[in-house]
């Protein structure tokens, strides 16, 4: 049996607009649609065989939380992601940014063993990344544009509000053992891969393959400066500069002197005062 689970909300609510894209497409395997939303994702997936085949149509935030219902295991049926989110950041990493000949692209094997990060004794798994700071706050504010008719991409939202609502802050950052302090902290990143925020390269040299998580710190530059160097997180090239300090660990605690936004794969916490990220 082929099942198609779809997410309403992604892709800034207009989500359910291209399910009749994905049901044409698959209309020789007489698909079932199912909203993930309203789903036992794990009860769902525990009641699948070998012989079944899972379509998930959603974003980066559909993709985040099937990777904690199912606690890292790996589901018994066929699952393959259809790209239908906003950002796809997940998928862009696992196919270099190419576009396949397909639509539809394997992602099973890429839910297990997943990073963790512990934030107040919880556990949360993540895909592309766990940061805290101005990229949390940019995510924050797009949550709640998500709905409204006009909308602003990540990019566009970062230069265009969001340093002003969010002051710099003291931070210690200990990868493997090394603890750095760091002044005037803008953003402390664990990336799993190499993309976050819709195809901005935060972690350019990052491999999601191999066992360690990329530490990205930007910290000490003026709101001014942080503006005019923010494009370059673009193509990656924000690494060359001296207020990005870049590690690799397969742990990373971060303590934060005040409270702030925390994200993961986009899907955003408030108050966070640190999180420990571990590969």
């Amino acid at each position: 049996m082929t099942y198609i689970l779809y997410n309403p909300l992604a892709n800034g609510g207009r989500g359910i607009r291209g399910l009749d894209e994905v049901q044409t497409a698959l209309a020789a395997e007489t698909p079932e649609s199912r909203d993930i939303t309203k789903l036992d994702t794990a009860a769902f997936f525990a009641g699948l065989t070998e012989r079944d085949r899972v379509v998930l149509c959603g974003g980066d935030g559909t993709l985040h939380r099937l990777a904690n219902d199912l606690a890292g295991s790996s589901p018994r049926a066929e699952l393959l992601a259809w790209r239908f989110g906003t950002g796809n950041d997940f998928l862009r990493d696992i196919t270099d940014g190419k576009r396949t000949g397909s639509p539809l692209i394997p992602i099973g094997p890429y839910l297990t063993d997943l990073p963790t990060a512990e934030v107040g004794g919880t556990l949360h798994r993540f895909l592309n990344g766990c940061s805290c700071g101005v990229d949390a706050v940019v995510c924050a504010m797009m949550e709640e544009n998500r709905l409204k008719p006009k909308r602003s991409g990540y990019a566009a939202t970062a230069l265009g509000s969001c340093f002003k609502k969010y002051k710099p802050i003291r931070a210690r950052v200990t990868v493997d053992g090394e603890t750095r302090v760091y002044d005037r902290l803008w953003m402390a990143a664990a990336m799993n891969g190499r993309y976050q925020g819709g195809g901005m390269r935060f972690a350019p040299a990052q491999d999601r393959r191999g066992d360690t998580l990329c530490c990205m710190v930007w910290h000490g530059t003026s709101p001014l400066g942080t503006l005019l160097r923010f494009p370059f997180v673009i193509p990656g090239w924000h690494t060359r500069f001296p207020m990005c300090d870049i590690r690799f660990g397969r742990e990373i605690a971060v303590e934060l002197e005040a409270p702030t936004f925390l994200q993961f794969d986009g899907e955003v916490l408030s108050g966070v005062t640190g999180y420990i990220a571990r590969k």
